[in-house]
């Protein structure tokens, strides 16, 4: 029988690029978590999905609130593996504590506490950020890597906006599963995935419109090319969706003693002021007719190192100029097929 693997967050960009990493690429069967009934339709009936036809390797298990206590129970029965990409991003009008901050921290810790009682489970990745890896203001001239921790002199009882509660809730929940290996020695090993911005085609967006209004890296993208400005600086670190699906299974199938690695960088260094450059490069017809419009996209600069992964994996990351491509003309598709739809 094809051991089973737990993944959360099918309903994100990660989680679901990873969905199909694992149902074209491997022979297990997937057990999603979803919120409701209504998140796994949105999962099996996307065309991508369909496209694959599944059958009964795709299978869910329905988690309302993965704060309450043995919520992950009956989600990790009979599980080998676990991929955990459910946390969420910062999207403007979230509630720092409630909507970002406690699901990254005590989410991830209820998961993995959970996971304790199931012997079958044999490895467990966790999804941080590279923003886990370096101070709240990184300092560029400090190169840091995924095996780099940040101590915090302590939590604030009230966050100044969603995004300050996200880089300090994924400096916390990276220090916790430390933690947790240290204090718990769990039979099971545990290897975290840390990924700088994410770029490449969304399949979960299914029109143009979408893509652009979407809160995720791509929506930010996307609209700095399309006349809107980005009101803040971001890490200048990237890696592209399809080789971040990689790394995921290849840290899965990885031998759990192999060097002792169990922290994997997944970013490149990026000046996102490359990124018009790029458009006019590959899309100058659409610069010409106003269809693509530069605004601003402003990079916080950092020094992250990812090679080790690179090395340990036998994988190369992309350029950026592939991740800007992918995201224009996934956008330039739903514009067509909108125009296909209506003619």
């Amino acid at each position: 029988m094809a051991p089973l693997v737990l993944l959360t967050g099918a309903t994100g960009l990660i989680g679901f690029r990873v969905l199909q990493e694992l149902l074209l690429k491997s022979d297990y069967k997937i057990r999603i978590t979803v919120r409701s009934e209504e998140k796994a339709q949105l999962i099996l009936s996307n065309p991508v999905i369909q496209k694959v036809n599944p059958g009964d390797r795709l299978t869910y298990a329905i988690v309302p609130d993965i704060l309450a206590e043995h919520a992950f129970d009956v989600a990790l029965e009979d599980a080998t593996y676990v991929i955990h990409t459910g946390s969420p991003v910062p999207v403007p009008g979230f509630d720092s504590l409630t909507q970002v901050w406690k699901p990254t921290v005590e989410g991830t810790a209820n998961l993995l506490k959970s996971s304790l009682k199931f012997h079958t489970i044999k490895r467990v990745l966790v999804t941080s950020s590279i923003v886990a890896n370096m101070a709240p203001m990184p300092d560029p001239s400090v190169t840091v890597t995924a095996t780099s921790r940040v101590t915090l002199p302590g939590v604030p009882d009230t966050f100044s906006n969603v995004f300050e509660a996200y880089v300090l809730a994924k400096i916390t929940e990276l220090n916790d599963t430390d933690a947790f290996i240290e204090q718990e020695k769990p039979p099971f090993s545990v290897a975290r995935v840390i990924p700088g911005y994410v770029y490449g085609r969304d399949e979960l967006v299914l029109s143009a419109d979408e893509a652009i209004a979407k809160s995720s890296s791509c929506g930010i993208l996307l609209r700095s090319v399309t006349g809107i400005d980005c009101p803040a600086p971001i890490h200048g670190g990237y890696v592209h969706i399809d080789d971040l699906a990689q790394v995921y299974l290849k840290v899965l199938q990885l031998d759990s003693a192999a060097g002792g690695l169990n922290s994997f960088g997944a970013c490149s260094l990026v000046n996102y002021a490359d990124a018009w450059r790029i458009v006019e490069k590959n899309f100058p017809a659409a610069v010409a007719a106003g269809q693509l419009k530069q605004a601003s996209l402003p990079t916080l600069p950092i020094a992250y190192d990812s090679t080790v992964t690179e090395r340990a994996l036998g994988v190369k990351f992309r350029p950026f100029e592939d991740a800007v491509k992918d995201v224009v003309s996934f956008y330039f598709e739903k514009l067509e097929a909108a125009r296909a739809s209506s003619s």
